[in-house]
């Protein structure tokens, strides 16, 4: 089953960009690039990617061979004395002298541990890709505060030239306000409104030059440069409808996700949590010379390879605790999934909200621009020939300059709801959006080290082969019984065979319960030793009380390591 659904392959973005003859002038999509190849923060996300990689090597070490080498060397002076029996005839004494030396080469085989280290790997596969979409939703926040800067420097950059036009515009109605009260044709107060408003129009200009300032210096921090004559922002095609947008959050979203793998590593160490009170059976073997020793023999060599098997039988009430609590946090991350979905479609609810709002407010900001502009041109004249005041006048100019302002707020509020709903959908990083850069593949690093410590052939099979044959020993004592009981069929004898094989294959577990019962009972705790393996945890049941719950994304996943190429292509650009 993939990973991503398919059923969003019609979105697509279209850019709209406007050509610009200068060298200097950068795009959006070069802005993302600059933050893709070095931002830190996105470095310092691979990294924490790549060391939970590690965990995975970690985990396959702990059932595989292990070989240890020790040795010895030293001098040693050694004299003793005897006790004298005989009258008149000394104690013997012995004196000895050397420089003995020892090595021993140990190798030990694990061939059984209950299951614990195909669990620890199946809880380490789903850690990386939980981190993998991680990686994902630090890449999509990091694009989306550069998205948001790249248009706050837009956004301010126009605003300033906006207020700066203001103030040459109130400069010329003052000069024309003190003009008029030179011919006789106005008064004092006209020129006291025209500098007023004047002064106000240069201290919100010193407030917007200000705080372009300070959206360049944010924008440098992200993208890693100076911004230079910025371009137009593409425009981006949306799902259709508020049901289609959920859908795609709900597939894609990469904190919903993780989620997901979070839980099913949560089920891994359950079975982690079940191997510690099952036995363990490991192959051991060594070697070992010893030369020039000063007591016993003088040279020995000795070689042996021996089975050993440890069943736990009594912990204290540890192992049945620590499955408990395995339990409890499974079931705990199965209702923060709930919750993850419920946000998702909570967030993609209100962004889409704020989407609807934020394009009827840029329509009507520039329909009261139009509007404004109009009346202006009609108060003017009407000042020209008497029948308005100039504060008639500065006020019309007041309210062009509002509805200008409110453009370009209103656009670049509606530029940011889209750059957050698609962050929440999950499709605003590099393979989403289709940046022409060398995409960073966190399953290479895996690749690249998952063989490392012994040739590829060996650490690819020779192990593998050997935990694959451990994790059939348990099934030994049933497959006996079962060949048994196909063997004595004939001769009509097989439901007494059947009977026979039952009780041989429970005298063990029965005589392990007994014994740990005894030993729970005399030490005064409740027994430790449960044959149908713990009572299961109370399954969680979650209704969907808003539609019918969407199936798990994790369900049906393939159990390696999966990689994000595999996630198609949500949206393209067309310049």
């Amino acid at each position: 089953m993939s990973l991503f659904k398919t059923t969003i392959s019609s979105l697509a973005v279209f850019a709209i960009l406007g050509s610009s003859d200068l060298v200097w002038a950068e795009t959006f999509q070069e802005a993302l690039i600059s933050v893709y190849n070095g931002n830190p923060r996105l470095q310092a996300e691979r990294s924490r990617v790549r060391e939970v990689d590690e965990n995975y090597i970690q985990a396959r070490a702990q059932g595989r061979l292990t070989a240890n080498v020790s040795g010895s060397y030293g001098y040693i002076n050694s004299r003793s004395r005897g006790a004298s029996f005989i009258p008149g005839v000394p104690a013997e004494s012995n004196y000895a002298e050397g420089y003995p030396g020892s090595a021993q080469l140990q190798v030990i085989q694990p061939l059984y541990q209950g299951g614990r280290v195909k669990a620890l790997k199946k809880q380490a596969k789903s850690a990386i890709l939980a981190a993998r979409e991680g990686l994902r939703n630090a890449e999509q926040s990091i694009f989306l505060s550069a998205a948001n800067a790249y248009i706050d420097v837009i956004r301010d950059e126009e605003t300033a030239r906006i207020r700066r036009n203001n103030v040459m515009v109130l400069s010329r109605q003052q000069l024309a306000a003190k003009d008029r009260f030179d011919v006789g044709e106005g008064t004092r107060t006209d020129i006291a409104q025209a500098q007023s408003r004047q002064a106000a129009a240069e201290s919100g200009l010193a407030q917007a030059e200000a705080q372009l300032q300070s959206s360049r210096a944010s924008y440098t921090r992200i993208v890693g440069h100076p911004p230079v004559d910025l371009q137009r922002v593409p425009q981006f095609e949306l799902p259709a409808s508020l049901q289609a947008a959920i859908a795609l959050a709900r597939d894609n979203n990469p904190q919903l996700l993780s989620a997901y793998f979070n839980e099913e590593a949560a089920g891994a160490a359950i079975d982690v949590a079940k191997s510690a009170s099952r036995p363990v059976v490991s192959l051991n073997g060594t070697a070992s010379a010893s030369r020039d020793q000063v007591l016993g023999f003088n040279e020995a060599d000795q070689a042996a390879l021996t089975a050993q098997i440890t069943v736990p039988i009594f912990s204290g009430g540890l192992n049945k605790s620590r499955l408990r609590q395995a339990k409890h946090a499974k079931t705990r991350l199965a209702f923060e999934v709930r919750d993850t979905e419920l946000a998702v479609d909570q967030t993609v609810a209100q962004i889409w909200a704020q989407l609807d709002a934020a394009r009827l407010s840029l329509r009507a900001s520039r329909q009261q621009v139009t509007a404004a502009e109009v009346a202006f041109e009609g108060v003017d004249l009407e000042q020209k020939v008497g029948t308005r005041t100039t504060l008639d006048v500065l006020d019309a100019e007041q309210e062009v300059l509002n509805a200008k302002l409110s453009v370009v707020e209103a656009e670049r509020n509606l530029n940011s709801a889209t750059f957050q709903l698609l962050t929440t959908l999950g499709v605003f990083d590099t393979v989403g959006i289709r940046l022409p850069v060398e995409t960073y593949d966190p399953a290479q690093n895996f690749d690249a080290m998952r063989y490392q410590g012994m040739s590829a052939i060996i650490d690819r099979y020779v192990p593998e082969f050997v935990q694959d044959v451990a994790d059939e020993i348990a099934d030994i004592p049933g497959d006996l019984e079962e060949a048994a009981v196909n063997l004595v069929k004939p001769t009509g004898i097989a439901g007494a065979a059947e009977t026979i094989g039952d009780a041989a294959i429970g005298l063990p577990q029965d005589a392990a319960y007994g014994v740990k019962t005894g030993i729970d009972r005399l030490t005064g705790d409740d027994p430790d030793y449960d044959p149908q393996d713990a009572i299961p945890a109370r399954p969680v049941i979650i209704e969907d009380q808003r539609m019918p719950p969407e199936p798990s994304v994790v369900e049906d996943l393939d159990p390696g390591i999966v990689s994000d190429k595999e996630r198609p292509d949500l949206i393209s650009p067309k310049n």
